[in-house]
Parts: C-alpha cells; structure tokens; sequence
C-alpha cells in the first residue's frame, strides 16, 4: 500500500495503512469515505437544501426542499447547497454561470447531505458536446461528494476559477468524467480557468462512441496556472486516465502538476470493453510537439493499455518524481525527446515488456526497466486494491504488503517522539506529542495558565480567560507544515473567543492561524506584527465540551484549514514562509491532545 504523502510514513500510519487495506472495496471506496467525512462537519446555517423531488417555488428549507438549479442560481457567498441522498434525473446541463461566484473568504459550496449520496444522472441526454452534467463556470465554488453520471459530454466541467472540486466520481459519461478548459471559444487567454484543485476524486468507465476522446481526468487545450490533481484516482476509461493535450490553435496551456494520484486499467472498461482509437495511457502529459514544463510527482500507473507516463511529444521540461508504473501495455515511462527531469522513480514488470525510454536528466535515483526489476519492485505484486481514508488521503496496496513509493531526492527518516518535541527531522513527521509522559518540554507560553493534567487521557490545557494565550514549539526553520490537533473547548467567555491551531510562527505576534469561534464560524487568519486579518472563513459552530480534530495544512503559498476531515476553508497567502506551530485561545479555556506535525 502506498500512501502518497512522506508525512505518513511513521510506524503509527503504517497500522492505519494496513487497517485500510483490509478495508478497501476498489472503486466503491471512495464514495463511502465521503460520507464518513462529510458527516462530521456541522450544517451550514447559511443553506438552502436540495431533493429529487424538489420544486422550483420551495423555500429550499430541510423541510421544504427546492431544485437543483434553483438553488445554483440562489445560494450566496459563503452558503451551502445541500443535495439529500437519490437518484436526480436530469435532462438539461446544470450550469454555474461565470457570473456566479463566492470569493476566497465565503465559498459557494454544493455538498452532499452528510452521510448521504446524491447522483446526478443524465442518462436523458444524447452524446453531444454541448450535454455536459454539471458545467461549473463561476469561481471560488467548492463542490463536494456527489456522483455524476451518463452525461452526453464531460461529467463534471470546470471552466471557472479558484474551485475545489472533492471526493466527487464522475462515471459513465460519453466525454471525459471531469475537464478544466476554457469556457468558451471566446474566452480570453486572461480567463482559461485556473487555480483548481481536484482533490480525492475518482473517474471511472467514462467513454465515448469513437473511444478516442473519453478520459477520466483532463485539463487541456485551454488551461490558466495552478490547476492541481491530487489524491485522485482515474481507472477504466476507454482513453487516457489523465490528458493534458496542447494544440497548435490554441498555444501552450499552462503547467499542470498531478501529485499523489492513481491511474490504472486505462483503455479498457471495467465490462471488458476496448476500441482500437483510444489513446490508453495511465498520464498523457502533452501534445502537438508544445513545450509545457508540467509536474507529476508521488503517482502510480498500472496496466494501463499503453504507457504508464509520456510525454506525448512534449519536449518540454517535465518534473517526474517519485511516481511508481508498472506493468503497462507500452512503455512504464515513454519520454522520447525533451529535458525531463526524473527523480525517484521506479519501473517494474512482471513479465518482459518494452524499455523504458528516457530523454533529460536522470541519475541513480531513479530504477528504470531495462529488462529486470530492481530491488524496489519486490514490494510491488500482488493485487491491486485502494481506498481514501478519512481526510481523503489516497491509499495503496499491491496484495497485502504496504508499499511507500520511494522518495529518492528526499529522505525520509522515521519520525522522532520524544519528551522535547522540538526535534527536526528533514521530512516526514516533524513532531509528535500527546503528552502522556506528564510535561510540556519543549512548549514555550506567552499568556494564559498552560498545564498538563489527566483528563481520561492527558492533555495540555489553557485554563485562563480573559485574553490571548498561545503555546509555541517546533523549528523556526520550518516551511511547509501539516499541523494537527484535537481541541476541546471548556469555556467562552467574551467577545471574539476561539480555539486555534497555528503554523509558521516566528512569535507570538507572527503566524498563521486556524481559527475555532464561538461566534459560528470557522477562520483562517494572518497574524502580522500583532495585527489579525482574516484571510478565509466558513460558517461552522463550535460548542465547549466537544473534541474537534483542527487541521492547518500550509504548503507554499497555499492555506487550508479542515475541521473533522473535512476542507472547510482555503486561501494563499505569501506573508510567512518559514516558522514553529503553535495552540491558542482568546478569551477561552481548552484542552488540546494529539499534536502532529508532518510536511505536506
């Protein structure tokens, strides 16, 4: 099994890789953690709900619910459109307009119900270009946990900007299951759609009648910057599991980066059916001879029809690293001519098979096929079975042996848990404390009355109100965090109280902050000099006596906040680069357990 995040690889996320093996059900693993996840979160205040047997005229209240496409046009910045559970039979595109947009603090959000599948279902359409299922056009939406399904085009199209697109599957449609291109012939250059993430979602068994055009993933002809597939898995589509094709009429598209993902059985669909024009490539990075520098990091691809990774006449400089592809019809890797970067990678057969065929830089990192398998593959038989655990975190398994794609170019040592957590290991996990051997080593305080004691557990509590108090530790050194905590609130008193996690502090009075508020929202705030503006937020209540798990994931410039598992709240930011992580209140009490910190 192979979980594609270097911060994973501790003896602790070994068990839950293993747990999760014995779990896996194939394609249907994906949905059922999307139900688990999303029924954590608490319901958006500000939202309108949504059945299949929804009218138009409904106040799109729980009791009273409307239509889909009511609500698309209805819902303001920062609501959510609930989806209840069934089957909706749809006709016509549900379109989300270029005019129809939140803004990166108040999302729009489309979201199924917690613990519920809602499906949308085209199945009336003909397969046609202009019947594509559900056409997101407008910017900063987040659509999370539906099925779409036998639409005349593409699944689900993303022709907007600044989206989250997660957990969704797009399955059965007679185009590509989900695209990003322009929306447009008209569109500006200026307006191609950027900045998306796809995140934990599954393409499946998508085909059209020629079988040439049909993909699981796609962002092509006509893409912006930024567009990012990660923990995605792509398998039976009658083309390519992932295209990033350029053409000459429209110039280069710019850098895609596909990262942590799965492509497998590409070419075939899952009833056995093939056509003889299908592409059939796990990751087809390219097109037209159009140099586009794009990045595919930490994937797999496995028996696809032809080949595993190519740059499909791209003689640009693609970053290939610490992908894992084995047993592909064609090539494991077919990159014929450009500067290509490889790093990491690995090749394995289980019988004979073409070469791979390289072009760029390489170096003894890598373990290519050139006619026996390295040491690598060892770990790499079996069959192949795949899930996403809780927070969308996509996990492998070859048989019944966890395998770590290998990460050459950075070393990943076993994490260190000791008494001071303020150890620092190059990648992995940074730091891990529960505060089970009675101290605080390592912590250092600025406000507040902070102690460890036994509560079931021990944990590490803040016990004084009124005013700000902050625990920080860590290395101030470090860049890219994935900060985890659980916190429970004892008390709010006063105005603007909150629980929060921080990451890149340089002090007390420079951070970013994942902020918990009485006041019925979630945050993401900046602190600089002293001086806090809030960068994103959501609605989402929160009540003393309850545990959340809050989770700041800070990786560039990019900023996410997850309360329970589930993304809540995002932005960028470029403010603080490097720094320790940290808890903290206002005008609260907590008990705060369970810290990690791992790199993204």
């Amino acid at each position: 099994m192979v979980s594609m995040v270097s911060g994973l690889r501790s003896s602790r996320a070994r068990t839950k890789i293993v747990v999760a093996v014995a779990v896996a059900v194939a394609a249907a693993a994906a949905l059922v953690e999307v139900q688990s996840s999303s029924s954590q979160a608490a319901l958006n205040s500000n939202a309108l709900f949504v059945s299949p047997g929804g009218s138009v005229g409904a106040s799109g209240t729980k009791s009273s619910p409307t239509t889909l496409a009511s609500a698309v046009d209805r819902i303001t910045p920062g609501g959510t459109i609930y989806l209840r559970g069934g089957t909706y039979d749809l006709a016509t595109t549900v379109k989300i307009e270029t005019d129809n947009v939140g803004t990166s603090s108040a999302r729009k959000e489309l979201s199924a119900y917690p613990g519920e599948t809602p499906v949308l279902d085209f199945s009336a359409m003909s397969e046609s270009s202009s019947n594509r299922g559900l056409a997101v056009n407008g910017s900063y939406w987040h659509v999370c946990g539906i099925v779409v399904q036998r639409a005349g085009d593409n699944g689900i199209f993303v022709g907007g900007s600044n989206n989250i697109i997660e957990r969704t599957v797009t399955r059965y449609n007679r185009d590509t299951g989900l695209q990003i291109s322009r929306v447009s012939s008209s569109t500006a250059k200026s307006q191609w759609p950027s900045n998306n993430l796809v995140l934990s979602a599954e393409s499946h068994d998508n085909a059209d009648s020629d079988g040439e055009d049909a993909d699981g993933f796609a962002a092509k002809l006509t893409v912006g910057p930024g567009n990012v597939f990660r923990h995605a898995v792509s398998h039976h589509n009658i083309d390519d599991g992932w295209d990033l094709y350029a053409k000459s009429a429209t110039g280069p598209i710019e850098p895609v980066t596909i990262e942590d993902s799965l492509a497998f059985e590409n070419g075939t669909l899952s009833d056995g059916t093939t056509k003889a024009n299908g592409d059939r490539n796990g990751y087809k990075l390219g097109g037209s001879k159009i140099k586009v520098d794009h990045v595919i990091r930490r994937s797999i691809a496995y028996r696809n029809g032809k080949h595993g990774l190519t740059y499909n006449s791209n003689p640009g400089s693609i970053k290939v690293s610490d992908n894992l592809s084995i047993d592909n019809g064609g090539r494991n890797y077919a990159f014929d001519k450009g500067s290509h970067v490889f790093r990491g990678n690995t090749s394995c057969r289980s019988t004979s098979g073409s070469h791979d065929k390289l072009s760029g830089d390489t170096d003894d990192s890598n373990q290519f096929w050139s006619g026996s398998n390295g040491s690598r593959c060892s770990s790499s038989t079996g069959a192949l079975s795949w899930s996403h655990d809780n927070e969308g975190v996509l996990i492998v398994a070859f048989g019944d042996t966890p395998v770590v794609t290998p990460t050459t170019t950075t070393p990943d040592p076993e994490p260190t848990t000791t008494s001071d957590p303020t150890t620092t290991t190059p990648t992995g996990t940074l730091l891990s404390d529960d505060f089970e051997d009675g101290n605080a080593d390592g912590w250092a305080t600025a406000g507040g009355s902070w102690a460890v004691r036994a509560n079931g557990s021990r944990v590490l509590t803040q016990s004084t109100v009124p005013g700000t108090a902050l625990a920080l530790t860590g290395s101030s050194t470090w860049t890219d965090q994935d900060v985890r905590a659980t916190a429970k609130p004892t008390l709010f008193d006063g105005s603007g109280e909150y629980v929060a996690v921080l990451a890149r502090a340089t002090n007390t009075s420079n951070y970013y902050a994942l902020v918990l508020r009485d006041a019925n929202k979630v945050e993401i705030r900046r602190v600089s000099n002293g001086k806090s503006k809030v960068l994103a937020k959501t609605s989402m209540k929160a009540r003393t006596g309850t545990t959340y798990t809050l989770r700041l994931q800070v990786r560039g410039e990019v900023l996410r906040g997850y309360v329970d598992g589930k993304l809540l709240v995002d932005t960028t930011d470029s403010t603080h680069t490097t720094g320790k992580i940290g808890l903290g209140t206002h005008d609260a009490t907590a008990d705060f357990d369970n810290v990690t910190v791992t790199t993204p």
